[in-house]
């Protein structure tokens, strides 16, 4: 019987050698032995799913990006609006080692955007992306879309903070949870006054 390769998973692997060489050493260091080093698996295998670094290091990137909507989707399928709001802008707060792996990686390829236009593009997708989600959750729940933008800056700030030890990540989640209460509190105010 013919040995059943699972293509998807073999990239998934591989992929995720990627990141822990970006992790260890940056982007720069990205080649396919490194990648191969760190996946335990031929020079060829990598070649057979990935022409190129350059197509590696951007299937990365937008595995990354995949890998945080497949889990906001996941996370906030059945919640309210304010509260699937929350759970979007406390995503990127690191709260173990494997988090805080991903988002050295991700600001890896953030630096590396400005002299890379296809890591530019990918980035740039997923940020409108977060703000016109954030911005959409807020017009469900009757707030103002026009706070998506400092709402999103605020969780970008705050995962740094926590990412360099400047703040923890229960702090960072607190900030953010107590804006998005404020938002609904300064919504409800406006309909109990009515009354």
């Amino acid at each position: 019987m013919p040995k059943i390769v699972d293509h998807a998973q073999r990239r998934t692997e591989i992929i995720h050698a990627l990141w822990a060489v970006i992790y260890e050493r940056g982007i720069h260091a990205v080649t396919y032995q490194a990648v191969a080093r760190a996946a335990g698996v031929s020079v060829g295998r990598i070649q057979h799913y990935f022409s190129s670094k350059q197509e590696l290091v951007h299937a990365g990137c937008r595995a990354i990006v995949e890998t945080a909507a497949d889990a906001h989707q996941e996370r906030t399928g059945s919640l309210a609006p304010m509260e699937a709001l929350a759970e979007l802008l406390t995503a990127s707060i690191p709260r173990s080692e494997t988090f805080r792996l991903g988002m050295a990686v991700w600001y890896a390829y953030l630096a590396q955007a400005t002299a890379d236009p296809r890591i530019e593009e990918i980035i740039g997708d997923a940020s409108r992306g977060t703000l016109e989600r954030a911005a959409s959750l807020l017009r469900s729940a009757g707030a103002p879309a026009r706070e998506a933008p400092r709402l999103v800056a605020l969780s970008n700030g705050l995962a740094q903070c926590v990412l360099t030890g400047a703040l923890c990540a229960d702090r960072a989640a607190e900030i953010i949870r107590g804006e998005v209460s404020s938002l609904r509190a300064a919504e409800d105010r406006p309909a109990a006054d009515a009354r």
